[in-house]
């Protein structure tokens, strides 16, 4: 048999798929250069056996599986999409990417991180493939510390990993991180309280004004905030906080999430635990209005790097069920979120009850909306108006995450708001008069401790 009739060329198609399922994407990207057959070989095949393979042995989650949760593509391109992903990999390892680099490989990893397969009954504690693959780039990399990403604090994008990373993989240990930590804390407190980001053309939350879109920004700077408080009042809080990980944005994540009630598909109904921060109305007003009624960054920074200042935490437990819109009493002004596009995820609305760590409980309404954008959107009123976003799929284990506003907006007054303290907050003053915070909601599987003694 001669030499030539022995080569790699006469070696049956299916066979030599066998052989370079075994390599790495880039070594095959390599070979695909080397000649036509080559080339034909690699990316003609219509049925994409080839990447498909190469895609699930990296290893990535099947998107073949995600059923449920952010993704429901007919078709999937195995080839762009593994390539985009090791491309990603191969610029944060990178010694100098550019910036249109690292913007690529932002948007992958975020993708990435959005259609991560939801957690299925009997598997709760399989991990997602592409998760541990984001977090082993971005831990093993110092890709979010570039100067394009920390130069760019308000890239939705970008606020949107990190909304999602809640700081977990953020190093704090040396006197760089702590400099870092404490520039990072300030400028989302400036953030957080500044009223102005809250009024009637943004629904009074973290959206845009605009487009109403979610302000990932907005978001990041109030996981910052709370995060940074519970950091301060471990002996307090304890585990009070919802899981955060990029696991823990998986749709379905939360406690009992893969036992849901049809009608409940957002996971409404349950025990939840609110952690609210706000600030001495005196600091806030300070911040808010001490020149001519707009908010001076300067002197807000100086009050929130003082080392005597400290926001008040709250962890409030609730117990909701769904109700009928109807069912929502007429004297909670509760703003209705439009009849969702999807009809499988229905708009609901919700009702039950609230109590914090004195004992003293109160009626909350609400409802849940699916936005076109595939963020699930909460609203509510208590004491107080809230509005928020769930981070990551449907019935996340890490919430909902958003920022509450005295009752007395424009839109009307809700019964018993202050225990009568009106004299603070008058109807008149609106936005200037009323207060604002932050607040982190988060399912739990069943009371490990009383509340009285957090």
């Amino acid at each position: 048999m001669s030499a030539s009739s022995v080569g790699f060329w006469s070696v049956p198609t299916e066979i030599a798929e066998q052989a370079l399922v075994l390599c790495h994407p880039r070594d095959i990207a390599s070979f695909a250069q080397t000649c036509r057959a080559a080339w034909s070989l690699t990316n003609d095949a219509a049925d994409q056996y080839l990447w498909r393979h190469l895609f699930l042995l990296f290893p990535f989650d099947d998107p073949r599986k995600t059923r449920q949760g952010f993704r429901e593509d007919i078709q999937f391109d195995w080839r762009t999409e593994l390539q985009h992903r090791v491309r990603a990999e191969l610029i944060a390892r990178s010694g100098q990417p550019t910036s249109e680099d690292l913007h690529a490989a932002l948007v992958t990893l975020l993708d990435v991180a959005r259609s991560a397969p939801p957690v299925m009954q009997g598997c709760e504690f399989v991990p997602s493939f592409s998760l541990l693959w984001v977090t082993d780039v971005l831990t093993s990399t110092n890709m979010l510390q570039a100067p394009y990403f920390t130069q760019r604090p308000t890239c939705q994008k970008l606020a949107r990993l990190r909304s999602y990373l809640a700081l977990t993989l953020d190093k704090y240990d040396d006197e760089e991180g702590k400099s870092r930590m404490k520039s990072m804390r300030t400028r989302s407190r400036c953030r957080v309280y500044d009223l102005s980001q809250y009024n009637r053309d943004n629904d009074w939350g973290p959206f845009m004004r605009k487009t109403g879109e979610v302000d990932w920004s907005h978001i990041e700077c109030i996981v910052n905030v709370i995060t940074c408080n519970l950091m301060d009042h471990t002996r307090h809080f304890g585990d009070t906080r919802p899981p955060c990980s990029l696991e823990a944005t998986r749709a379905y994540s939360a406690p009992h999430a893969n036992a849901l009630a049809l009608h409940d598909w957002a996971g409404v109904e349950g025990n939840w635990r609110r952690i609210v921060s706000f600030m001495d109305y005196r600091d806030l007003f300070a911040f808010n209005f001490s020149t001519r009624g707009h908010v001076d960054i300067a002197q807000g920074r100086s009050i929130f790097e003082d080392p005597q200042f400290s926001e008040a935490t709250r962890l409030i437990e609730l117990k909701l069920h769904l109700t009928s819109p109807d069912a929502v009493p007429k004297y909670y002004t509760l703003d209705r979120f439009p009849q969702s596009e999807d009809t499988k995820y229905p708009t609901l609305y919700f009702s039950g009850s609230s109590h914090g760590i004195q004992g003293r409980e109160a009626t909350i309404v609400g409802s849940v909306y699916m936005g076109n954008d595939g963020v699930v959107r909460w609203r509510f009123v208590s004491l107080l108006f809230s509005e928020g976003v769930q981070i990551g799929g449907i019935a996340s284990a890490m919430g909902v995450v958003g920022a509450w506003a005295g009752a007395h907006r424009e839109r009307g007054r809700s019964p018993n708001i202050y225990n009568g303290n009106t004299d603070l907050h008058s109807e008149s003053a609106c936005l200037s008069g009323d207060p604002a915070g932050p607040f982190w909601l988060g399912k739990y599987q069943m009371v490990t401790q009383p509340l009285s003694e957090h």
